[in-house]
């Protein structure tokens, strides 16, 4: 167990942290998407505020949320006022500050308890994150992407960051390798059909036999690996969970980090993960 890194995580605190991002932030999601009208933009910024909370777990002003998801002040504002009056959100105007009330809780509770309770997901997630330092992220297919629907943040002073929602490619990534790795290779070869055709950019066209390769590996080890695939500098190491009652879609569970901590760490935190979701997990 990588004991030294609470040791450095401690030092640096003092110093402040200061998350990883490349050329493309890891958090950002935009580049995944269609062009977005303005209608569409600002649905969209809807989730983000929420988002916001959903890592954040505090009050926050609408000043502080803008700065936080780089949008404009005066249309975040407007747009809190708005989930305000709807009730989503509550004003506090002696602090003046916002949080989401207990209707959001509310909205998902009944597709999937195990994401929003304190149950066995959320204690395997918390102990790989105290063990490891690491970003902590479980991960479920969404189309052909795989996407990120709860994370727990590195602790560490240098560390990746990923907002709750990202999505990533399907046959480019450590989450959907994990997640296709389940797939026998006729149905791999149909959703890299449908992948190659929905990419104009021949650069990013699916080579269906080096794929096909690489899940072999995993298959044969246990889990997926990768290192800059999406974000330049960071990588992920990646496991699928046994089906289980509180999920109704097959989950891969992601230690998610630099590349240095993880070339040298791959075993040590698949191994971590193995023992530990054979401890949350068994029935």
């Amino acid at each position: 167990m990588p004991v030294a890194k609470k040791d450095v995580a401690k030092a640096g605190a003092a110093a402040g942290a200061r998350s990883f991002d490349g050329p493309d932030f890891p958090g950002d999601t935009s580049r995944d998407l269609p062009k977005m009208d303005n209608a569409v933009k600002s649905a969209r910024r809807v989730f983000d505020v929420l988002e916001f909370f959903e890592e954040h777990q505090r009050a926050a002003s609408a000043i502080e949320v803008a700065a936080a998801l780089k949008f404009p002040q005066s249309s975040t504002s407007a747009l809190m006022r708005t989930m305000t009056a709807f009730g989503y959100l509550h004003y506090d105007t002696s602090r003046r500050t916002y949080i989401p009330t207990p209707r959001i809780s509310m909205l998902g509770h009944w597709l999937s308890p195990a994401l929003f309770t304190k149950g066995r997901l959320v204690n395997l997630m918390e102990e790989l994150s105290a063990r490891t330092g690491e970003t902590i992220m479980l991960a479920v297919r969404n189309g052909l992407s795989a996407q990120y629907v709860h994370i727990i943040q590195a602790k560490l002073p240098m560390r990746l960051y990923v907002k709750a929602g990202t999505l990533r490619p399907l046959a480019r990534s450590a989450s959907g390798y994990a997640l296709l790795s389940a797939y026998p290779d006729k149905e791999v070869r149909r959703l890299v059909r449908l992948i190659n055709a929905n990419e104009s950019r021949p650069d990013r066209q699916v080579d269906i036999k080096a794929l096909l390769l690489e899940l072999k590996k995993v298959r044969a080890k246990g889990h997926a690996f990768s290192l800059g695939l999406v974000t330049p500098g960071a990588g992920a190491v990646a496991m699928n969970l046994p089906p289980i009652a509180e999920s109704n879609e097959p989950l891969v569970l992601c230690v998610a980090g630099l590349n240095d901590a993880l070339v040298t760490q791959e075993t040590e935190f698949a191994d971590l993960m193995r023992k530990a979701i054979e401890f949350h997990l068994a029935d």
